[in-house]
Protein backbone atom coordinates (compact mmCIF):
# COMPACT_ATOMS: atom_id res chain seq x y z
CA UNK A 1 0.00 0.00 0.00
CA UNK A 2 1.51 2.94 -1.47
CA UNK A 3 0.74 6.71 0.66
CA UNK A 4 -0.33 9.17 -1.95
CA UNK A 5 2.36 12.02 -2.04
CA UNK A 6 -0.17 14.80 -1.12
CA UNK A 7 -1.01 13.42 1.93
CA UNK A 8 2.70 12.73 3.48
CA UNK A 9 3.08 15.56 5.06
CA UNK A 10 0.03 15.63 7.57
CA UNK A 11 0.89 11.86 7.75
CA UNK A 12 4.30 12.92 9.51
CA UNK A 13 3.46 15.81 11.49
CA UNK A 14 0.49 13.21 13.27
CA UNK A 15 3.61 10.59 13.53
CA UNK A 16 5.53 13.16 14.97
CA UNK A 17 2.62 14.56 16.88
CA UNK A 18 1.92 11.02 18.32
CA UNK A 19 5.89 10.66 19.41
CA UNK A 20 6.44 14.18 21.00
CA UNK A 21 3.32 12.79 23.26
CA UNK A 22 5.10 9.84 23.95
CA UNK A 23 7.88 11.39 24.81
CA UNK A 24 6.61 13.38 27.32
CA UNK A 25 4.58 10.76 28.84
CA UNK A 26 7.57 8.29 29.38
CA UNK A 27 9.51 10.98 30.47
CA UNK A 28 7.34 12.22 33.34
CA UNK A 29 6.73 8.70 34.30
CA UNK A 30 10.12 8.02 34.58
CA UNK A 31 10.80 11.51 36.38
CA UNK A 32 7.76 10.11 38.97
CA UNK A 33 9.29 6.77 39.45
CA UNK A 34 12.92 8.26 40.32
CA UNK A 35 11.44 10.27 43.50
CA UNK A 36 10.29 6.76 44.35
CA UNK A 37 13.22 4.98 43.87
CA UNK A 38 15.04 7.86 45.91
CA UNK A 39 12.58 7.29 48.94
CA UNK A 40 13.36 3.53 48.97
CA UNK A 41 17.36 3.74 48.62
CA UNK A 42 17.07 6.44 51.59
CA UNK A 43 14.86 4.42 53.73
CA UNK A 44 14.42 5.32 57.36
CA UNK A 45 17.79 7.18 56.74
CA UNK A 46 20.27 5.24 59.31
CA UNK A 47 22.21 4.01 56.69
CA UNK A 48 23.56 6.96 55.52
CA UNK A 49 24.30 8.36 58.99
CA UNK A 50 26.04 5.17 59.82
CA UNK A 51 28.33 5.50 56.53
CA UNK A 52 31.96 6.48 56.40
CA UNK A 53 32.64 9.67 53.92
CA UNK A 54 36.12 10.78 53.60
CA UNK A 55 36.36 14.32 54.11
CA UNK A 56 38.04 16.53 51.83
CA UNK A 57 40.28 19.54 54.33
CA UNK A 58 40.40 17.47 57.99
CA UNK A 59 42.23 14.14 58.36
CA UNK A 60 40.41 11.13 58.71
CA UNK A 61 36.33 10.48 58.06
CA UNK A 62 33.43 11.84 59.01
CA UNK A 63 30.44 10.02 60.11
CA UNK A 64 26.97 11.84 60.07
CA UNK A 65 25.51 10.25 63.35
CA UNK A 66 28.38 12.20 65.05
CA UNK A 67 26.33 15.21 64.49
CA UNK A 68 22.94 14.09 65.56
CA UNK A 69 21.86 15.06 68.80
CA UNK A 70 21.74 19.19 69.13
CA UNK A 71 20.98 20.37 66.07
CA UNK A 72 19.36 19.27 62.85
CA UNK A 73 21.76 17.47 60.20
CA UNK A 74 21.41 17.88 56.63
CA UNK A 75 23.33 15.56 54.26
CA UNK A 76 23.40 17.08 50.34
CA UNK A 77 24.80 15.44 48.05
CA UNK A 78 26.16 17.23 44.97
CA UNK A 79 28.60 18.17 41.93
CA UNK A 80 30.22 21.04 40.94
CA UNK A 81 29.39 20.51 37.12
CA UNK A 82 25.85 20.09 38.03
CA UNK A 83 24.18 23.80 37.92
CA UNK A 84 21.17 22.79 40.02
CA UNK A 85 23.99 21.59 42.51
CA UNK A 86 25.37 24.81 42.88
CA UNK A 87 21.70 26.51 43.22
CA UNK A 88 20.73 23.73 45.95
CA UNK A 89 24.00 25.01 48.11
CA UNK A 90 23.17 28.47 47.27
CA UNK A 91 19.75 27.97 48.70
CA UNK A 92 19.82 25.57 51.15
CA UNK A 93 22.82 28.45 52.89
CA UNK A 94 20.23 31.38 52.32
CA UNK A 95 17.54 29.33 54.56
CA UNK A 96 20.78 27.75 57.32
CA UNK A 97 21.83 31.67 57.39
CA UNK A 98 18.11 32.87 58.44
CA UNK A 99 16.47 30.12 60.37
CA UNK A 100 19.13 28.10 62.17
CA UNK A 101 23.22 28.84 61.58
CA UNK A 102 23.84 26.11 63.92
CA UNK A 103 22.51 23.38 61.84
CA UNK A 104 24.90 21.06 60.22
CA UNK A 105 25.58 20.76 56.43
CA UNK A 106 27.38 17.54 55.34
CA UNK A 107 28.10 18.51 51.80
CA UNK A 108 28.75 15.41 50.06
CA UNK A 109 30.44 15.76 46.50
CA UNK A 110 29.80 13.44 44.01
CA UNK A 111 32.63 13.14 41.29
CA UNK A 112 34.62 15.80 42.18
CA UNK A 113 38.59 16.47 43.24
CA UNK A 114 39.11 18.68 46.30
CA UNK A 115 40.75 21.67 44.01
CA UNK A 116 36.97 21.94 42.83
CA UNK A 117 35.63 20.80 46.35
CA UNK A 118 37.74 23.78 47.80
CA UNK A 119 37.10 26.29 45.20
CA UNK A 120 33.34 26.51 46.22
CA UNK A 121 33.62 26.21 49.48
CA UNK A 122 35.78 29.38 49.66
CA UNK A 123 34.04 31.53 46.84
CA UNK A 124 30.57 30.80 48.82
CA UNK A 125 32.00 30.75 52.21
CA UNK A 126 29.92 27.98 53.20
CA UNK A 127 30.18 26.54 56.47
CA UNK A 128 29.75 23.12 55.46
CA UNK A 129 31.69 20.14 56.21
CA UNK A 130 32.64 18.67 52.97
CA UNK A 131 33.19 15.21 52.22
CA UNK A 132 33.64 12.92 49.17
CA UNK A 133 30.37 11.16 48.78
CA UNK A 134 31.03 9.56 45.67
CA UNK A 135 31.51 5.77 46.84
CA UNK A 136 28.57 5.92 48.73
CA UNK A 137 26.37 8.10 46.10
CA UNK A 138 27.60 4.78 43.69
CA UNK A 139 26.88 1.62 46.31
CA UNK A 140 23.45 3.09 46.64
CA UNK A 141 23.02 4.40 43.52
CA UNK A 142 21.00 7.17 44.09
CA UNK A 143 19.20 8.34 40.81
CA UNK A 144 20.65 12.06 40.72
CA UNK A 145 21.58 14.95 41.55
CA UNK A 146 21.21 17.03 43.96
CA UNK A 147 19.99 14.41 46.52
CA UNK A 148 19.30 15.78 49.77
CA UNK A 149 18.51 13.79 53.07
CA UNK A 150 17.56 15.90 56.33
CA UNK A 151 17.36 14.69 59.89
CA UNK A 152 15.84 16.02 63.03
CA UNK A 153 18.30 16.46 66.17
CA UNK A 154 17.54 13.17 67.24
CA UNK A 155 18.64 11.55 64.00
CA UNK A 156 15.30 10.68 62.91
CA UNK A 157 14.34 11.00 59.34
CA UNK A 158 12.50 14.55 58.64
CA UNK A 159 12.49 14.20 54.67
CA UNK A 160 14.50 13.92 51.46
CA UNK A 161 14.27 15.46 48.01
CA UNK A 162 16.24 14.88 44.74
CA UNK A 163 16.81 16.99 42.26
CA UNK A 164 16.41 21.06 42.20
CA UNK A 165 14.28 22.72 39.97
CA UNK A 166 13.65 26.17 42.24
CA UNK A 167 13.05 27.06 45.97
CA UNK A 168 9.97 25.35 46.82
CA UNK A 169 11.78 22.19 46.42
CA UNK A 170 13.25 22.78 49.73
CA UNK A 171 10.50 24.31 52.01
CA UNK A 172 10.30 21.39 53.59
CA UNK A 173 13.44 22.41 55.51
CA UNK A 174 12.29 25.50 56.95
CA UNK A 175 9.99 23.89 59.37
CA UNK A 176 13.61 21.34 60.29
CA UNK A 177 15.22 24.41 60.77
CA UNK A 178 12.68 26.30 62.63
CA UNK A 179 12.53 23.87 65.13
CA UNK A 180 9.49 22.32 64.47
CA UNK A 181 8.00 18.77 64.31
Amino acid sequence: MRLDQKYFIPFMLVVAGICVVLIVFFNLRFMGSQQQRFAERVGDGQAHLEQLYPAFFEAGDIRPADFTGEQPLILLFWSSWSGRSDEAQQDLFRRISAHNPQAVVISAAVKDNAEFVREIAEIHGYPFIFVDGTEHYNDVRLPGLPSLIAFRADGSLFGSRLGFTGAADYDFLDALLKGQP
